[in-house]
């Protein structure tokens, strides 16, 4: 991952956490990243999020399609990302007018969708994160 690839609310890995980038300066030997209000880090500390079926649906993608080969995830109303599931890995991206847009990270997938609509893309909290309904017997 470089540097250039990266931009303001980008999702990325910190250690053990996922986290947003808040600010970026450019100093002599590197780019460092503000990831909350205390921390700066370095951006080779940071490691790209493979995209999932799990932040597919996240980000509001439905499972289209399933064949041997390939699976297609839609975002209703937009656009499509396509797994390939072949070794070649020829038909895989971003679905754009009839053309692939590789992007296998979530920080790729976030800066394409936002560089074609000017918004942000939409990310579900993950269900571990959903707070529990408290049932109260009366």
């Amino acid at each position: 991952m470089e540097a250039s690839e990266l931009r303001l609310n980008n999702l990325l890995m910190y250690e053990d956490s996922i986290v947003p980038i808040i600010g970026m300066e450019n100093n002599d030997e590197s780019v460092i990243v503000k990831i909350n209000s205390l921390t700066s880090v370095d951006y080779k500390k940071l490691k790209p999020i493979a995209l999932t079926a799990e932040w597919f649906s996240r980000l509001g993608f439905k499972e289209a399609y399933r064949s041997k080969s390939r699976v297609r995830f839609d975002l209703p109303n937009y656009c499509r990302y396509d797994f390939d599931l072949d070794s070649n890995k020829i038909l895989q991206g971003f679905l754009f007018f009839g053309n692939y847009i590789k992007c296998n990270y979530l920080h790729q997938l976030q800066n394409i969708y936002f560089t074609l609509t000017g918004e942000e893309l939409k990310i579900e909290p993950a269900i571990s994160a959903v707070p529990k309904v408290q049932i109260t017997l009366s």
